[in-house]
């Protein structure tokens, strides 16, 4: 395990596309616990395993685990349509934080562009356009319309098994919502490994969606993050050529994948499974000014991705 451990943190501390991105926390393990940790990034202010922040889009996965579990891995149609970012809400912008906000309230609110955030477009259905409202709906029609932050919160941990507050919703996004810590989001992790949410590794690659805009071989694209900045946007990103499983992408690019199951956040927690499904990893940061960055290629989940799969890769290559 020194082995490992050396090489990921060698890539850490010395890959420029680790070294250039603001501090960071890595953690590697199995179904049994972390097996390998280190910090990285260039400042004084160090990020820890403990260190709490917004995880943004790795809500995705969390909320996806608590359909598949509470579903015993038995999905629907529309289930499906929606944690596969294929079932037509393509208009949602984002949640108000107020206290008072609910599930219904957020889809009520104005949309990006015009309408309301809950606006079925019947043209983008069946097509993959990555945003919030999908799951949003889907929440809804659960049966969580009326539900805060609060009680998210605790309809998650009721479903997931995880520890209470553990996870917590810091506003009513199902889809990017959540606030934790690289330990707690690494328990999740180990949970999927070590069969405590069967269901959920079971589901891992499962109904995967062609995701990448580049390319005849993908068709019926509207919006891919991993390849675009915005919606019909060029390919100013990348042209890795991922496709999207139930709430997580699979990193299966012919050229630069190695099939991990991973849900990079807009600010830059990365956590992610191997495609043995023996190994989790986190890269935990919260770097809200590249967020803004008006050079597509330095947003957070872009570069925490590029060093995490360095990390990754080490790790298992070493």
């Amino acid at each position: 395990m020194t082995e490992r451990q050396t090489a990921a943190a060698k890539v850490a501390s010395s890959d420029p596309s680790c070294t250039s991105l603001t501090p960071f926390y890595w953690e590697i393990g199995d179904k049994t616990g972390k097996q390998g940790s280190g910090t990285g990034g260039a400042g004084k202010t160090k990020t820890s395993a403990s260190t709490l922040m917004p995880v943004a889009s790795a809500s995705k996965w969390v909320y996806a685990s608590s359909v598949i579990e509470a579903q015993k891995g038995v999905l629907s149609a529309d289930d499906v349509a929606a944690l596969t970012m294929r079932a037509g809400y393509t208009n949602f912008s984002d949640c108000s934080s107020n206290a008072g906000t609910t599930v219904s309230s957020c889809l009520a609110a104005a949309g990006r562009q015009g309408g309301t955030n809950g606006d079925y477009v019947s043209s983008a259905a069946g097509q993959f356009y990555y945003g919030g409202g999908h799951m949003q709906v889907h929440a809804l029609n659960r049966g969580w319309g009326s539900d805060t932050t609060d009680v998210l919160t605790t309809a998650l941990h009721t479903v997931t098994g995880m520890p209470a507050r553990s996870f917590s919703y810091t506003n009513v996004q199902l889809a990017g919502g959540l606030g934790t810590n690289a330990t707690t989001y690494a328990l999740f992790l180990r949970h999927v490994l070590d069969g405590t949410l069967a269901q959920t590794a079971a589901a891992l690659g499962q109904h995967a969606a062609c995701a990448h805009a580049n390319g005849s071989d993908c068709s019926g694209v509207l919006f891919s993050p991993i390849n675009q900045s915005r919606p019909g946007g060029p390919n100013d990103i990348s042209d890795d050529r991922w496709h999207y499983a139930l709430g997580h992408w699979v990193e299966d690019d012919p050229t630069t994948g190695d099939g991990a199951f991973s849900s990079p956040g807009k600010f830059g927690f990365y956590p992610w499974i191997d495609q043995s499904k023996t190994w989790y990893g986190v890269l935990a940061r919260y770097d809200l000014a590249n967020s803004m960055s008006l050079d597509a290629t330095k947003m957070p989940y872009n570069t925490s991705r590029l060093c995490g799969r360095k990390i990754r890769q080490a790790w298992l290559h070493p």
